[in-house]
């Protein structure tokens, strides 16, 4: 599976539900949540691999990681564009 668009944002309670640490608390938490819940599953039942959800975690991070490189890009082209009229 191939992560194209983020999930919908998590709710707090949501968050809280699933223990989603702070650090992980962006646009990708509905993945983390996911992953979080299939290792439990495992720790209770070996025969359970949660390789595919947590490449899906990586895979929505590092989408977001470019997403928000291109923001600070175009940001900063912006920035400078004002700074030089």
């Amino acid at each position: 599976m191939t992560v194209t668009e983020f999930p919908p944002l998590l709710s707090e309670e949501d968050l809280q539900k699933y223990k989603v640490p702070l650090k992980w608390r962006d646009r990708c938490a509905a993945y983390y949540a996911l992953y979080k819940i299939c290792l439990v599953r495992q720790s209770a039942n070996s025969s359970i691999v949660c390789k595919q959800d947590k490449h899906s975690w990586e895979e929505c991070e590092n989408l977001d990681f470019k997403r928000r490189q291109q923001e600070l890009s175009e940001l900063k082209k912006t920035m400078k564009e004002e700074s030089s009229a």
